[in-house]
């Protein structure tokens, strides 16, 4: 996987990727796994915001 990623040019434009933080269909892989025919290569960054937290804040902005 870590080839696919490397041939994609993203290191190059986004050098703060964390490779440890990769996946292939929404399952954690690390960066030395083998890519199949028609695997889908993702990357996961950490979140910026709690998405329960960000759900109370909406819901209680649209009670008012």
């Amino acid at each position: 996987m870590l080839d696919a990623i490397e041939a994609s040019g993203l290191l190059q434009s986004l050098p703060q990727i964390e490779l440890g933080r990769a996946g292939i269909w929404g399952r954690p892989v690390s960066p030395e796994t083998r890519l199949r025919d028609q695997d889908r290569v993702e990357i996961y960054r950490p979140l910026i915001a709690d998405p329960k937290e960000v759900r109370r804040m909406r819901a209680a902005t649209r009670r008012r």
